[in-house]
Order: C-alpha cells, then structure tokens, then sequence
C-alpha cells in the first residue's frame, strides 16, 4: 500500500512540476512580447530542466535569472532563425515543383533540428553567430538525437491534435524535459567539447 502511495505522489509531484514550468515558460515569453520573449525562455526552461531536485522558488529564481540574463543576445539570436524559417518557408509557395517543395520542407526541418541543437547547448558567454553555425554541425554529428528529436516532435504534434487542452499546460516543458535527456549523454558531452574547440579556437 505504502509502495502505491508512494508512486501516486510522485505522479502528482511530476504533474505539478511540468504544470508549473509551462506556465513560468508561457508567463516569460508573454512578458517578452512573444517573439522576443520565446527564446529566452526556451533557454531558461532547458536551464532549469537540466538542474537537480529545484523546490518551486530555486527553479523560479533560475528561470528569472537566466531570462534575464540571456534576454536581449536570445532576442538578437531570435531574429536569425526567424529570418532562416521566412527565408527557406517563402520557397513553399514560390516554388511549384512538388518534389523542390519536398525539398524546402527538409531544410526546414534542417533547421528546426539546429534550432533544439541550439538551446540544448547555449553558451551564453560565446558568440551567437558561432553558436548558430555549432547547432548546424550538431545536426550532422548527433543523428541518434534527430531521430529522438522527430519522434518527440511527432507526438507533441499528435497531443496537439487529439488531447489540446493537456498540452497546453504540459506540452512544452514535457517535451523539453525528455529533449534534454536526449541531448545529456556522455558521448553528446565528448562531441560537444571537442566541436566547441574547433569552433571557438
């Protein structure tokens, strides 16, 4: 009996806790004025996420701090992959070829996927330029992580279409929480140190 309780009360902490940060992540990027405020609280979400055993006030505190700290270099690295999505999403509607649509649509997933390989590996003290370019190469070096990255990107778009109302109170930070595992093995840790070597010497 013991044993059940136990369980159940962790099955209501976990669901507090990712309820809890999905509203800090959706709170911080509404007071960003949405596109500037969603990278900056993506980075703060993956910030938090990647901590151990926070009560609600330390994760709180590490989320407003990381927010705040990142905001306006996050907001400038914002623009960029804006910019990269109109860029190559504009050829969908320009271009009539099926197949050159096909096409587009793997470079955007190309760049969807450098854009979690971003956020799982932020430096906050380097610059966003490089940054940008290392999320790329993670994209070719780290395929394991696509693949889990897809799949992941995959059910969320399946809650959002048969269970919306959960996912709006979990779906982010669900989604991040097990990005996050995906992106912390040791042989992502090996990789990382040895791009980030070449990238920023």
């Amino acid at each position: 009996m013991n044993v059940i309780l136990s369980k159940y009360v962790y099955v209501l902490q976990q669901i507090y806790w990712f309820a809890y940060l999905q509203v800090l992540w959706l709170l911080f990027t509404l007071l960003g004025l949405g596109v500037f405020g969603i990278f900056p609280a993506t980075h703060a979400l993956f910030t938090v996420l990647k901590e151990k055993d926070l009560s609600s006030g330390e994760a709180f505190r590490t989320f407003r701090n990381a927010f705040t700290f990142s905001f306006f270099k996050l907001s400038g690295a914002a623009l960029i992959w804006h910019f990269m999505f109109l860029l190559v999403g504009a050829n969908l509607l320009i271009l009539q070829s099926i197949y050159l649509k096909y096409l587009v649509m793997g470079m955007i997933g190309i760049i969807f996927l450098s854009m979690i390989h971003f956020f799982q590996y932020l430096e906050t003290d380097q610059p966003i330029i490089s940054q940008v370019k290392r999320a790329f190469s993670f994209v070719w070096i780290l395929p394991k992580n696509n693949i889990g990255y897809l799949f992941i990107f995959v059910i969320e778009l399946f809650a959002i279409a048969y269970i919306p109302g959960i996912t709006f109170f979990f779906g982010i930070s669900v989604a991040a929480f097990f990005m996050v595992k995906i992106g912390n093995s040791e042989e992502n840790k090996r990789l990382q140190a040895k791009l980030a070597e070449r990238s920023f010497s």
